[in-house]
Parts: C-alpha cells; structure tokens; sequence
C-alpha cells in the first residue's frame, strides 16, 4: 500500500487543526481580549506560537507528501527533480502559502510593536488562502473560493474558541467566564449563520444535484459530516441555554460543566475534520466535477 494514502489525510487534518486553532484564537483575542484575565491571554500567546510551531513542520511535512505522491515512492521525496515538481504544483503553492502564514503568525507573537502585530493578520491571509487555493473549491470557480474564505473563518472562530474557553475553565480564576461565554453565545449567531449559508452554497455548487447526496461515496460522506456539525449545534445550543446561565448561579459547577460540553464538541470537530480530510484528499467529486 503506498504509505502517503495514509500519510496525506493524516497531515491535511494536523494542518486543519493547526491552522485553525491559530486563526480562531486570533479571533478569539480580537473579540475577548479586554475581558480575559492576564493568565488567558498569556495562555492564547503560548496557544498561538505552538500551533504555528506545528503549522510550520506540517507544512513542510505536506510538501513532501506531495512529493512522495507524485514520485510514488517513499525514497521520492529525496528526489530534487520531483521535489522541484511538488514545490510548483498547486498543492505544493498551498503548503508554501500556510508555511509563510505561520512564519509571519509566529513573528507578529513574540513582539507588541503594532507594525509586527499586522504581520499576524497577514499571515492569516496566508493561512487561509492555502485552505482555498488547491482543492474542490479551486476547480469550482472564484465564486466556490470566496463561499469557502467565509465558511473557514467562520469555522476558525467556532471551533478555534474551544481551546481558549476550555482553558478558562479550567482556571481558578472564572470572574470574566460567564461574560466572554455569554458574548461568544451571542456572536456566535452572526458566525454560525454564515458559517451555514456559505457551506451549503459552497455544496450545492460542488454536487449541483441533491440526489448526489444519497447515491453516491462523496454525497455520503457529506451527509455525516453534516450530521456530525448538527450534533455539534446541538451541544452549542445546550451550552448557550444551560451551561452558561448555569455559570451566573454557580460559577464552580457551571464551569465544569462547559468545560465537560467543549471536551465533548473538540473531539466531535476532530471527527467533523478528520472527514473533511478524506473528502478533500481521498474522494473525488461525484459526475467528475
């Protein structure tokens, strides 16, 4: 079996996962910081610059898997000439894309001057643009790219919160977590409604037929995935009504509780990803589109 069938769903997931979690605690600061406490936002700095540390090695990693894909062979991605190939390919632009998002990410972390926090902002661009320059999304046309821009940001702040609110509450410090809680529950409206719009219409102009969708791999695979968000909106819409007025009452018990919610929702968004992986990598689009 050719070890990078295996190899390049793994690594697409890991770079998700990375990229995700850079942008959605970018966003999570953009929107929370003047309510954290010191602590969080010490803990966002240290979540940021690991993940871009990750982010960099992954994306050097998909660069020889492209290579190893092209060549064969494990031995390919030794090879300079199809090393040369895989660096100006589609996929191979993509990683360089994400490579330089996390260089610039990884910068904009370690100084306050505001000059080098804008390179974080750009390396964000970057981030997102190798998400939406390769793949589906690049055969459907600039209208499919955009859709899909949208639909990652708006994953990026839903699923890249879950680290930073889960770390809160763990903290013995809960004084601001039933406040930022509370205003993620209300943007996240906002977020999960074009989060909703955009993937759907990012769907139907991938398939274009409905029936795709029950009579085919592709279509089938869609359908999980989609139940697996459902269910993810699901524990959203528990936490919002139950688990955050629950933190007003009783901040100990409440926060146990959210905290027990998002460990629950991180493993589903593994799973959410892990799909979408294997959607992007590992299936073609059904009638050859």
């Amino acid at each position: 079996m050719d070890v990078w069938i295996v190899f390049t769903p793994i690594l697409k997931v890991l770079l998700y996962l990375a990229g995700l979690a850079v942008v959605g605690t970018k966003l999570f600061d953009l929107h929370f910081s003047k309510f954290q406490t010191i602590d969080n936002v010490e803990y966002c700095n240290f979540l940021s610059k690991k993940s871009c540390l990750y982010g960099l090695i992954i994306s050097v990693g998909m660069i020889f898997s492209i290579a190893g894909n092209l060549g064969g062979e494990f031995l390919s991605i030794l090879d300079p000439i199809i090393l040369e190939l895989a660096l100006t390919s589609k996929a191979g632009y993509a990683a360089i894309f994400a490579l330089i998002g996390f260089i610039l990410i990884g910068i904009s972390t370690r100084h306050e001057i505001v000059s080098i926090k804008f390179l974080g902002w750009l390396g964000i661009g970057f981030v997102l643009l190798s998400f939406i320059y390769t793949g589906h999304s690049q055969k459907s046309g600039i209208l499919a790219q955009i859709l899909l821009l949208f639909h990652l940001i708006c994953v990026a702040f839903w699923l890249g919160s879950f680290i930073p609110l889960y770390n809160m509450c763990s903290s013995a410090n809960t004084s601001n977590l039933h406040v930022i809680a509370h205003r993620f529950g209300v943007l996240a409206i906002f977020y999960l409604v074009v989060l909703i719009i955009s993937g759907g219409s990012f769907a139907y102009i991938l398939m274009n037929d409905i029936s795709l969708l029950f009579n085919t791999s592709y279509g089938n695979a869609f359908l999980i995935k989609m139940s697996l968000v459902s269910l993810l909106l699901l524990f959203g819409a528990l936490n919002k009504f139950k688990n955050v007025p629950l933190i007003k009452n009783d901040p100990t018990v409440g926060s146990i509780q959210l905290k027990k919610s998002i460990r629950i929702e991180m493993l589903i968004a593994f799973l959410i990803l892990s799909l979408t992986s294997i959607l992007t990598t590992s299936m073609t689009l059904p009638m050859g589109g």
